[in-house]
C-alpha cells in the first residue's frame, strides 16, 4: 500500500473529525487506496494547533497554512478552516502540486465557476469535498468527487 502524507488546515471540529476519519480509513475502506500520514496541521492560535498535532498525531504544527504547501512530504491539503481561508490556500495547494479536500469547494469562495475549475484541472490532481452523505471511499481515488 502506497502513502500520502496529509497536511490539514484547520484543528477545531472539522480538523478533528477529518484527522479521525484519515486514522480510520483502513477501518472504512479495505485495502485502502492509500495510507493517510498526518504529517502537519495549521491554525491560527500557536498554541491550540500545537495541542491539536499532539493530540491529533500530527509531526508538527504551524501558525502559517504556506508552510504546509511547501512541505514536500505533503500530497494531500485537507482545508477545514473558515470560509475566508476556503480559495487561497486550497488553489495554492492545487498549484503546488497536493491533491485537495475541504468543506466547501473554492469556487464558492474564489469568485465564482471558472477559478475553482481552473485549480481543478492544473497538475493532474484530484480535488474532493464532502457534503452530507458523501462516500469516505471516493476521498483518496483519483478524479473523484466524493
Amino acid at each position: 500500500m502506497g502513502e500520502i502524507g496529509v497536511g490539514m488546515l484547520g484543528y477545531a471540529f472539522m480538523g478533528k473529525a477529518h484527522s479521525n476519519a484519515l486514522k480510520k480509513i483502513a477501518y472504512m475502506t479495505w485495502p485502502p487506496p492509500l495510507v493517510p500520514r498526518l504529517v502537519g496541521i495549521a491554525g491560527r492560535n500557536e498554541e491550540a494547533v500545537g495541542e491539536a498535532a499532539t493530540r491529533y498525531g500530527y509531526d508538527y504544527a504551524t501558525t502559517d497554512w504556506r508552510e504546509l504547501i511547501a512541505d514536500s512530504r505533503i500530497g494531500l491539503f485537507d482545508n477545514n478552516g473558515p470560509n475566508s481561508l476556503h480559495a487561497e490556500p486550497t488553489i495554492r495547494a492545487a498549484e503546488a502540486r497536493s491533491h485537495g479536500d475541504g468543506e466547501t469547494p473554492p469556487r464558492r469562495r474564489a469568485g465564482g465557476g471558472a477559478r475553482g475549475a481552473w485549480a481543478r484541472r492544473s497538475g493532474g490532481f484530484f480535488l474532493s469535498w464532502s457534503f452530507p452523505g458523501s462516500s469516505p471511499s471516493s476521498r483518496f481515488r483519483p478524479g473523484s468527487f466524493g
